[in-house]
């Protein structure tokens, strides 16, 4: 396959080199393919932001807002027609096998799962319909209904430095994944939490500890046990961490290269659960509520259903 450059016809054998050689021309590579291969927002009409060579050819919008006024303004059967088309394409390109859920739609320049109910009716069902299977059904309310007996307790792993301070019993215990479990497997279908701060997150998601993370998953998968990370952080500012004052500036990961492989996983394992909540008091509430919800968790979307505050 060759590549032609679109300023002088010059033709070369790998990509690599058509980019190296845009520097003849006095452009970038993001100059380059904004002048020959314009593209614009379908909303405000401004150039799209160029990122990636992957991420401009595939997005319509700059930003979520822009897309969602645009979807308000078309005809029901146009804005349905295009939100399945964001499902079909996303479908074929990353061979997506499950609906994609809160978290991975909320990391994407593509509208929540309240925005595709909208235009689209039930989510889940318009999922199946278009061919992906689903792993949780409509989000309902979350209550702590199981009852607990005086020698139920909360296993915590001893390696957590930190450990958070539940209303439960709790005890120190190794684990061979995950942070903290209930001490009745039965009662929470083998529920297993994995506390991350934001910069943890960050770091286990990063190309150093992401196998490491990975074999960790697996290990959950052979014990027939369920994970839920819990990241002491909003998904709003996990998303743009290189911004927060907290998070070190020495990280070269960006959002997009770690939530990229937070979908992965995703996919993945069909066993685990990203949720990320406002700090450690909400650790604890959604932990307990997780572990005591009589295994209605593993049905339900759960950064979702925060989302919508019925978690």
């Amino acid at each position: 396959m060759n590549f032609k450059c679109k300023a002088c016809s010059k033709e070369f054998s790998a990509e690599r080199q058509l980019h190296g050689h845009f520097k003849a021309h006095g452009l970038r590579v993001a100059s380059y393919y904004q002048e020959y291969y314009p593209r614009y927002d379908l909303f405000d009409n401004k150039i799209i932001k160029f990122k990636s060579k992957g991420y401009y050819f595939s997005h319509d919008f700059n930003t979520r807002t822009n897309q969602r006024k645009w979807l308000d303004k078309q005809p029901l059967e146009v804005a349905r027609a295009y939100l399945e088309k964001l499902i079909i394409t996303r479908k074929k390109e990353k061979g997506l096998i499950y609906a994609p859920c809160q978290v991975e739609l909320r990391t994407l320049m593509t509208p929540s799962i309240l925005t595709f109910e909208k235009f689209l009716g039930n989510y889940h069902e318009t999922c199946v319909r278009l061919g992906l299977k689903n792993k949780y059904q409509s989000c309902e309310k979350i209550e702590a209904t199981a009852s607990l007996e005086k020698d139920h307790k909360i296993y915590v792993d001893t390696r957590e430095k930190d450990p958070l301070k539940f209303n439960i019993p709790s005890e120190s215990h190794g684990l061979k994944f995950g942070d903290y479990t209930l001490n009745d497997k039965e009662l929470t279908c083998n529920c297993y939490i994995e506390r991350k701060s934001l910069a943890d997150f960050i770091s286990t998601l990063s190309t150093m500890n992401y196998d490491r993370f990975c074999r960790e998953i697996e290990r959950a998968a052979e014990q027939e046990a369920y994970l839920v990370v819990v990241v002491e952080d909003t998904l709003t500012n996990a998303l743009s961490f290189p911004y927060l004052p907290h998070i070190s500036k020495k990280i070269r990961a960006t959002p997009e290269f770690i939530f990229h492989n937070v979908r992965k996983i995703i996919q993945k394992y069909p066993h685990v659960q990203f949720l990320f909540v406002k700090g450690r008091k909400e650790s604890v509430r959604v932990s307990e509520k997780i572990f005591l919800s009589e295994c209605l968790y593993k049905k339900i979307d759960l950064q979702l259903a925060y989302d919508q505050g019925v978690l």
